[in-house]
């Protein structure tokens, strides 16, 4: 039974060879060798050979999605004991991002065995972090069905553990929200807050837009996979918004004052920097 499944049901010998060349780069061995090809299907392939009876990789990629997030909360709740709920989903946020996802796809080399449409090839989508980090999630999918979830869980901390144990992410660098209401406060003594204006994509790879304003005005927008990831890109586009790059600070104004530098005597009128940037 092992055997007949180590063969593709519709029968490739040249695909079947090369799906064994990836079960070599990632050290696993599939019992039903359709699952692995499933996986790495896009749906780009499909569409322009017109292939009815064959499924894409975006059904294990929504489970492949759940798996992965529950062998990494699992890990990290165990691994950092002294982190709160916000450092762990700082922590986990970042594991399992498009872009760290990507990079765990090409140390596998992942694109080299994904059957795209021409079209897409030709835009170069073996390189492309959105197919690498959904075809990712779909292989650790493809590896549940076909192995279980210790199988799965293994795999994952296989490609996972070091990062994560070596580079765990500054959780105050990378707290955006935080720094900008840090700003504003300072500045316009009021709280940023978020609101949704769109949601984007299948339920199982949504896609959040959010703005982020303060005191009814618009700072910036962002978009992520998650409403945590688009706050915190709408707020790091807002303190670029507030905080040019190369513009002074006005903490180090404050410093100067105070080491005994002597302001220039004359009033200072209210500038229109001093009101939140609105977008068209």
């Amino acid at each position: 039974m092992i055997f007949f499944w180590r063969k593709l049901k519709k029968r490739d010998p040249a695909r079947e060879k090369l799906l064994r060349g990836f079960e070599k780069e990632i050290g696993y061995r599939f019992s039903d060798l359709n699952l692995l090809n499933t996986a790495l299907t896009h749906p780009s392939y499909l569409n322009e050979k017109q292939i009815k009876d064959q499924s894409d990789y975006e059904r294990m990629e929504f489970l492949g999605d759940s798996v992965l997030g529950l062998v990494v909360s699992s890990f990290i709740y165990k691994k950092f004991p002294h982190y709160d709920e916000g450092g762990l989903s700082d922590i986990k946020s970042w594991v399992v991002s498009e872009k760290m996802l990507a990079v765990i796809a090409r140390r596998m080399r992942i694109g080299k065995y994904i059957l795209l449409g021409s079209g897409e090839a030709r835009s170069g989508g073996r390189r492309k972090n959105s197919i690498l980090s959904n075809v990712f999630e779909s292989v650790v999918g493809a590896i549940y069905l076909d192995g279980g979830f210790e199988k799965g869980r293994n795999f994952i901390l296989k490609f996972f553990r070091h990062d994560i144990v070596s580079r765990p992410p500054n959780r105050e660098a990378n707290n955006f929200k935080g720094k900008l209401q840090k700003l504003t406060q300072n500045r316009f003594s009021a709280d940023p807050h978020y609101v949704i204006i769109g949601e984007h994509g299948p339920s199982h790879s949504r896609m959040f837009e959010i703005e982020v304003r303060v005191t009814d005005r618009k700072l910036a927008g962002g978009k992520g996979r998650s409403k945590k990831e688009a706050e915190q890109k709408a707020a790091l586009a807002a303190i670029k918004v507030l905080q040019p790059s190369g513009s002074s600070d006005s903490s180090k104004n404050g410093a100067s004052r105070r080491n005994g530098k002597k302001s220039s005597g004359k009033k200072k009128t209210a500038s229109r920097s001093d009101s939140p940037t609105v977008s068209s």
